[in-house]
């Protein structure tokens, strides 16, 4: 631990934010080195440089908590990290050894992470405290979009318990107690003796050499390297976003201090735009929401309804007209075409024992066509769900193998089955006539091409 480290202070005001050091030591990366600092920190880089400066100014990533953001002589500051007890910066500026440069960190990001690292302490003290959990993982995140702090426990809450320690953590806030750094030097003992008793501390792995404690009076005490600030009063908030299961225990996604103000006001604004849109008080949203669900599950009840009497009406329609097709074939008669097309025509000219139903596809809300024992289905208004619906029930009761096609912004969303034939060959066949890509079982398949009416209803003509 390096013990003089302002890191290990407050350092979150603006004079204490840059410094001129001194560049004590310096080191280029090699290629291969350069190549795995992109694949673990992103970025790409032609060359980088790691440098040991006069002090110890930026708080390097460690316990959960990332390094400071900052600059070096106006370069952007990489990384940090501790090796053997001293800190390396790394940045893409090249520096000689023995120059002064003006360090500087970013005062906002610090003040952040200290907001967020003293809640959590708070947080996992309480549960200390009153479950016999512990903290097994932690990390924040306190920068880009969705800022957050995740930590793990070996153990489950209920909402109740969760809603009581969100409450305590803000009570504790409120109460603006002193957090304090208490330091154990070599070989002590995991308990210190001071005037008010002995205080023992958490900790997640055994630690050895000189030991940092944090301790927040009568809430908790863990050893921690990372920063702080001064009292709980400085966080302000704190809120907890998201709670699951995880692993043996559960993961919590917590946020701290000014940006748990802004997370919680951003949220505030859309409920009250919610509430609005709804013409009800933001504290009625659960009931005009729950108002809102019945309504639309008894239109999709409505629909279920309809599309269910229209599958009835459909099967009546096509049965019917297969038995009357089939008679006038038996009687000897020719099939009749309301286009003859050159195709049609060649397809009309042969002995009268192919069955046509419907009539060429058309981009309109509803129409069917068939060949002998296929017949193509379009409704453009429907989903694909809907479409299996209609493509399961028909399959099984009409002796077709049939073909729903829904609208898409290019080509029809596809869905087909059968009770005799293995589908799955007749989607190969529509592969390579109609670019159809999709998967499924030999009774049912489904997928999409991106052909139109002209071309699906050549494929139909085509079928033998």
């Amino acid at each position: 631990m390096i013990k003089e480290a302002l890191y290990y202070q407050r350092g979150n005001s603006g004079e204490e934010a840059e410094k001129e050091l001194i560049v004590l030591e310096k080191r280029e990366l090699t290629e291969k080195e350069i190549e795995e600092f992109g694949k673990k920190w992103g970025g790409s880089y032609s060359s980088l440089f790691c440098y040991r400066l006069s002090e110890s100014f930026f708080y390097p990533e460690g316990g959960g908590q990332p390094c400071d953001r900052g600059s070096i002589a106006g370069a952007e500051l990489l990384f940090v990290e501790e090796k053997d007890g001293e800190l390396w910066q790394y940045t893409e500026a090249d520096f000689p050894e023995g120059a002064k440069v003006l360090c500087k960190f970013d005062v906002d990001f610090r003040r952040w992470q200290s907001e967020n690292h003293s809640a959590e302490h708070i947080f996992s003290g309480l549960v200390t405290q009153h479950f016999p959990y512990k903290n097994s993982g932690f990390h924040m995140e306190c920068f880009g979009e969705n800022p957050h702090m995740t930590v793990d426990f070996d153990g489950e809450f209920s909402e109740k318990e969760l809603e009581e320690l969100e409450q305590g953590v803000n009570a504790v806030i409120r109460q603006n107690l002193p957090i304090r750094e208490i330091y154990l030097e070599g070989e002590e003992d995991t308990s210190l003796e001071r005037k008010d008793g002995s205080i023992s501390f958490r900790q997640k792995k055994a630690l050895e050499g000189d030991i940092r404690i944090i301790e927040i009076p009568k809430v908790d005490s863990c050893a921690c390297c990372g920063t702080h600030v001064s009292f709980t009063g400085e966080i302000g908030v704190f809120t907890i976003l998201s709670y699951e299961k995880h692993r043996k225990g559960c993961r919590l996604t917590m946020l701290a201090g000014e940006l748990a103000f802004l997370a919680l006001e951003k949220k505030l604004k859309l409920l009250s735009g919610f509430a609005q849109s709804l013409s009800r008080p933001w504290t009625e949203i659960p009931e005009a929401f729950q108002s809102l669900q019945e309504r639309i599950f008894a239109k999709e009840e409505e629909k279920r309804g309809i599309l269910e009497a229209g599958i009835c009406l459909l099967e009546e329609k096509i049965l019917k007209e297969l038995e009357e097709k089939r008679k006038g074939i038996e009687d000897g008669e020719k099939p009749e075409r309301p286009e003859r097309t050159e195709v049609a025509r060649e397809v009309a000219e042969r002995p009268a024992k192919t069955l046509f139903l419907g009539s060429p596809l058309k981009d309109s809300c509803f129409s069917y066509y068939g060949k002998n024992q296929y017949l193509f289905l379009y409704l453009s208004n429907l989903g694909t769900k809907d479409l299996q619906k209609i493509c399961d029930r028909l399959r099984r009761s009409l002796p077709l193998s049939l073909i729903c096609l829904g609208k898409k912004e290019e080509g029809f969303s596809v869905v087909a089955g059968s009770r005799e034939e293995d589908m799955r060959a007749f989607g190969k066949l529509m592969g390579e006539k109609l670019s159809f890509r999709g998967g499924g079982q030999k009774e049912m398949i489904q997928g999409s091409s991106v052909k139109g009416f002209e071309e699906m209803n050549a494929f139909i003509e085509r079928i033998l």
